[in-house]
């Protein structure tokens, strides 16, 4: 490797470390100044102790001049008295900064991953991204988490060599005025060699750790495992039925203990390995130079060079100097080290967005929107095959639309095309005659209500669920959750909209069937207000009557607006004005409900008499 390529890269890991620190200082104001300052502290104070007891010793060998030994004593102990409160109180702040910090990145990274691409969400390589990210912040202390630790710890360390050797350099300035001995020159080189020896194994080490410590953690398969049973499945209210009938829990801790926690363990004790392997030889090393350090200050105080305190100040600066060389490239190697974690997580924020920031979309009332399909196809990435192909369609104001078929006929992935959650690979969708790319990609989803099939609450109480907002019009709750058909449910409730659903944050909270958590979905669909309302199977744990009394409610109350509905099921066919059929991706029939029933051998009419008994 040349010195112009070395040098190339040791700018970028500075740069990599300097960027970090920038969020750092965004995420958690004031952590990393703090921090420093502790650093500083705790590198310049043991000098200072060491000056005042080579002073003392010095005095009790001399003049013994009580009062100077005195003040002596005073400033030491009331330098260690006001070093000790500053310290408390700087660990005190840092403390309750560190304890916010982890919590702090984890939401910039969601905040992130929410603010991507709805298909970059979904994406694997950004999933499982995202999943390396927090493992190593949560089990590793790595990352992000661990760049003040390494910005302290290089402060620190640099700090308390250059005050060594300047130190060591003046007392050698000292003994070079009074005279040197061929002897005492012999064992200054000999310190010196080894000095450079332990540098140079340091280097050496460090980086070999380096590098085999990452490919270590890169080797890790915990990712998948404790992740999911961990964070999702064991956290599942509604899985703790299935591993009691089951009994899921043998099964359960030995996939974790043997795909999850094993390789996790296998990395931690090939990492202690490396450090017993390659440190080692360091402390082997430390250890000679600390010999030969007694050896060269004793000869150079036999001589007479020097002062026994200065014996005192010598010897420390030398162990000290050893000391942090090593810590300080254990140091530079964790940086070196980390900063491979930081680019992942560099990779992940700096993922480009592909939403569209165009125009304002006019202001229009509920009559006048028109979304049209134009020969729209597209693959999910690494897929060859279309989830939708050539599909044509328009959605209109005051218009209702169903979209049926069977699971996995491209229903949903149609809807995620028009919501703008995808882009299609061929063809485009167009907003009263415009692409939708040219809007605002934000202000075209205010035109949609949704409620998908695998919808999500929040533990909240149930008015800020309807209205996703704080801040709410009651009235108007109470309309859309009528609407929904839960309203004398939620009469019941002690706190009624107040009440919180769920016992995750609240242990007064309400759990919920699935029919009625189902019916606050779209109770939450109906209060936005859109000019678009798409059910897309919000239903499916509802009996077909059910569903059926929701949909024609539903259908009476929704005015002028376009009203979508996507099901396997047909209650909503009968009342909508055209249906489209969906079949592998494509639109194989559309009609009114009376049109195709007349095609005897279309695949409405065969969906339509499997479950005709429940709509008659």
């Amino acid at each position: 490797m040349t010195i112009k390529t070395h040098i190339k890269k040791v700018v970028d890991e500075f740069h990599v470390m300097t960027r970090a620190c920038r969020i750092v200082k965004e995420l958690s104001p004031k952590n990393l100044e703090f921090s420093v300052i502790k650093s500083v502290l705790e590198a310049t104070v043991p000098f200072i102790a060491i000056y005042i007891s080579a002073l003392i010793i010095d005095e009790l060998v001399g003049e013994k001049n009580l009062n100077v030994l005195l003040l002596y004593v005073l400033i030491s102990v009331g330098g260690t008295a006001l070093f000790t409160v500053i310290n408390l109180l700087l660990t005190k702040k840092i403390n309750v900064l560190n304890t916010m910090f982890v919590p702090n990145v984890k939401n910039y990274l969601n905040n992130k991953r929410y603010s991507m691409d709805y298909a970059m969400q979904e994406d694997p390589k950004y999933t499982e991204l995202h999943a390396k990210i927090v493992e190593i912040m949560f089990i590793t202390g790595g990352g992000m988490a661990a760049v003040i630790r390494l910005v302290c710890d290089i402060v620190k360390n640099l700090l308390s060599l250059i005050i060594a050797l300047v130190i060591l350099f003046v007392s050698s300035l000292d003994t070079m005025n009074a005279g040197f001995s061929g002897t005492s020159i012999l064992f200054l080189l000999l310190t010196l060699a080894v000095i450079v020896s332990s540098v140079v194994f340091s280097a050496i080490n460090s980086k070999k750790v380096s590098e085999k410590e990452y490919n270590l953690a890169q080797n890790s398969s915990t990712n998948k495992y404790l992740d999911y049973y961990h964070y999702h499945y064991m956290e599942d209210d509604q899985a703790g039925k299935d591993i009691h009938i089951f009994n899921q829990r043998k099964l359960i801790i030995d996939e974790v203990i043997s795909k999850g926690r094993l390789p996790w363990m296998n990395v931690l004790n090939g990492r202690y390995s490396l450090y017993q392997k390659y440190f080692g030889m360091n402390v082997l090393i430390s250890t000679l130079v600390g010999g030969y350090a007694y050896i060269y200050v004793g000869l150079r105080a036999l001589a007479g060079y020097i002062s026994l305190g200065d014996v005192t100040k010598s010897y420390a600066s030398i162990t000290i100097i050893i000391s942090t060389i090593n810590q300080l490239f254990v140091a530079l190697s964790q940086v070196k080290s980390n900063n491979n974690y930081l680019r992942s997580f560099f990779e992940f924020i700096d993922a480009p967005s592909k939403q569209h920031t165009g125009k304002q979309i006019p202001e229009k009332n509920n009559e006048n929107w028109v979304v049209a399909f134009h020969n729209v196809s597209f693959r999910y990435p690494n897929s060859e095959e279309y989830a939708v192909k050539n599909v044509s369609m328009k959605l209109s104001s005051n218009r209702r639309i169903a979209v049926v078929g069977m699971n996995g006929s491209g229903k949903t992935t149609m809807i995620k095309l028009l919501c703008g959650l995808y882009q299609p690979d061929e063809g485009y969708i167009t907003l009263n005659g415009k692409d939708i790319r040219e809007y605002d990609h934000e202000e075209y989803l205010k035109l949609f209500s949704l409620v998908f099939q695998d919808f999500k609450l929040l533990a909240l109480p149930i008015g800020e669920n309807i209205a996703t907002s704080r801040e709410y019009d009651e009235e108007k709750a109470w309309q859309s959750i009528k609407v929904a058909g839960i309203d004398v449910s939620v009469r019941k409730l002690p706190l009624k909209l107040k009440q919180h659903i769920y016992k995750y944050v609240d242990g007064d909270g309400v759990d919920l069937s699935g029919g009625e958590e189902q019916k606050l979905a779209i109770a939450r669909a109906y209060y936005k207000d859109s000019p678009f309302i798409i059910l897309d199977e919000p239903t499916a744990s509802l009996d077909p009557v059910a569903e059926f009394d929701i949909y024609t409610r539903f259908n009476e109350l929704i005015d002028k607006k376009a009203a979508i509905y996507i099901s396997h099921r047909l209650s909503s066919c009968k009342f909508c004005d055209t249906i489209n059929v969906f079949d592998n991706g494509k639109i194989i029939q559309t009609g009114s409900h009376e049109m195709l029933l007349q095609d005897i051998g279309g695949k409405y009419y065969q969906l339509w008499n499997a479950q005709a008994q429940y709509y008659r």
